[in-house]
């Protein structure tokens, strides 16, 4: 703890990927959007820390850099250059500068380290003994909007399944959903001899699309709902009956000790359009 921020360094093999990274930080955000707003609706006090609650925000700052660990007695303290440079991004001025209120500031090297392309606004500002810094913001804000708009989920429940599988892993959601995402641990766990995705929108989400070879077949798995850390669901396409679909869900839930990982499998389902261009009757579980 350092005065009213928190800083927390990990090394690269410790690190999550990017993707996941970038969703700890807006479900961060989000957790602390939803405990503002409860404490606004419910307080009474009129003291001036509780009528202020409104006003409070938080910011994420993050860097990718080299560092020295150094003992002074029982603490243990990190040092160096880019240890100093992340400090000073948390004192830049990027609510002026580009009009975001609530952000995720990364610089350009932790940017190329986690190996994002997903939509940011470019800032720059000279800071002393570095130069003109180049970084990129994440409108947390609008990660905070999109949490609460209602919408639509795409989610199985476990009674709606042909197939569920359960297991209780002992790690941390956001580890196990790591573990489940990530193409290059699909890979490991599949049995694939590719996995590839394709991110419309510069990250994997709603929309995107996993294409997994095995040997002579391609399975194609379209995310239809992505919730990080609690669910996600897809829609694979069948590789050998053509028309054929099946919904899948993974959802995880965090227990004592670890995660409960529960996978369902729903019914094959088949395209009306594809029934009717072949001049077939659309089965009863058409979608």
């Amino acid at each position: 703890m350092e005065g009213d921020a928190m800083f927390a360094y990990s090394d690269r093999d410790g690190f999550p990927s990017g993707e996941s990274f970038l969703a700890l930080c807006e479900n961060l955000y989000n957790t602390f959007a939803l405990r503002r707003q409860n404490i606004i609706a419910n307080i009474s006090c009129t003291c001036r820390a509780c009528a202020n609650v409104a006003d409070l925000d938080l910011k994420i700052i993050a860097h990718y850099g080299s560092f020295k660990e150094i003992q002074v007695g029982p603490m243990r303290d990190i040092s160096g250059a880019d240890v100093i440079l992340v400090h000073r991004m948390a004192k830049t001025d990027v609510a002026a500068g580009t009009g975001i209120r609530s952000y995720a500031l990364f610089s350009d090297a932790a940017v190329a380290a986690m190996g994002i392309e997903a939509a940011m606004t470019p800032y720059a500002e000279e800071i002393e003994h570095f130069g003109a810094v180049s970084m990129k913001v994440i409108d947390l804000a609008r990660a905070w909007d999109g949490f609460r708009a209602a919408r639509p989920r795409a989610f199985l429940e476990e009674a709606e399944g042909i197939l569920t599988l359960r297991h209780r892993y002992p790690v941390p959601p956001a580890v196990l959903w790591e573990t489940v995402t990530s193409p290059a641990w699909k890979l490991r766990w599949l049995g694939m001899r590719t996995v590839d995705v394709d991110r419309p929108e510069g990250r994997i989400g709603p929309g995107s699309l996993y294409v997994c070879a095995h040997d002579d077949l391609a399975f194609r798995y379209h995310v239809t709902d992505w919730q990080p850390f609690d669910y996600f669901s897809t829609r694979m396409i069948d590789p050998v009956h053509e028309g054929l679909t099946v919904e899948e869900t993974y959802a995880l839930s965090a227990t004592d000790g670890g995660t409960e990982f529960r996978f369902t499998v729903g019914p094959a389902a088949c395209s009306p359009f594809h029934c009717f261009i072949h001049g077939r009757t659309p089965c009863s579980n058409s979608a």
